[in-house]
């Protein structure tokens, strides 16, 4: 019939029509919160196996270190040389006490025999710088020439002293005074240094190393003793940074 309403099932058809596809379109705008929890499971069993892998890299890599490390330090301390302390020379010991503070002027060498007993290995002492004292009296510090050791021969180490109008307490000064006028003194040297060694066309550079020698009395070395110092590296720990650069290199 011309001119009549719409038929009211059409309307209700198209209204189903339009909830199903606002429907549809929610549920492809809202996130899948099932995938990104997967996702995140899977990020993170890939990130605990690369931390895993990472972390065993480095801890064999610290280990290699160590043991190489420790490797070098027992070669290189079964080559260092025998020290003794051969020869003790006083040219001059002047006190002057007629100022408010006392003044001391002393003159010292000392001779340190280094025996490198190894028939292949050469060493070189290099960087050194010593310090010496007696009588509670502190000579301050002092460098020392560069040496090169044949294998299987002795060397002299030259440990110079020399003071000038130190200021000084006055029972100190007159104990160095009186001593040394009967070679009754008692000293302490000690040497810092570096040490390369020469093996097979190849070196091994820049070790550090120091030299001790403790409570040395005068009257034993004038009867003819050599009284035996310390020789002695840097602990293992303290050789790895050498360790992280080319230690090995052709002999020049």
């Amino acid at each position: 019939m011309a001119g009549s309403a719409p038929k009211l099932p059409l309307q209700k058809n198209l209204s189903r029509r339009v909830s199903f596809n606002e429907a549809s379109l929610r549920r492809r705008h809202e996130p899948d919160t099932e995938s990104q929890s997967d996702k995140s499971r899977h990020c993170g069993a890939i990130c605990s196996t690369c931390c895993f892998w990472v972390s065993l890299i480095l801890g064999l890599s610290l280990f290699v270190l160590i043991i190489l490390s420790s490797m070098y330090y027992a070669f290189l301390k079964s080559n260092l040389p025998d020290v003794r302390l051969q020869r003790l020379d006083v040219f001059k010991i002047d006190v002057d006490s007629t100022r408010s503070d006392t003044l001391l002027t002393a003159d010292f060498v000392v001779s340190l025999n280094a025996t490198n007993g190894n028939g292949k290995a050469q060493l070189v002492y290099h960087s050194m710088k010593a310090t010496m004292s007696s009588a509670g009296i502190e000579f301050g510090h002092f460098k020392m020439e560069d040496v090169t050791e044949a294998p299987l021969s002795s060397t002299i180490l030259t440990v110079p002293a020399s003071i000038k109008n130190l200021t000084v307490e006055d029972a100190a000064a007159n104990e160095l005074y009186e001593s040394g006028k009967i070679r009754m003194l008692v000293i302490d040297v000690h040497v810092r240094g570096k040490i390369d060694v020469y093996v097979g066309g190849k070196r091994m550079s820049g070790f550090p190393f120091k030299i001790e020698c403790w409570s040395i009395d005068q009257t034993e070395i004038d009867v003819g003793h050599a009284p035996k110092c310390s020789a002695q590296l840097a602990t293992p720990l303290r050789l790895l940074p050498l360790l992280s650069s080319p230690l090995l290199s052709s002999n020049p």
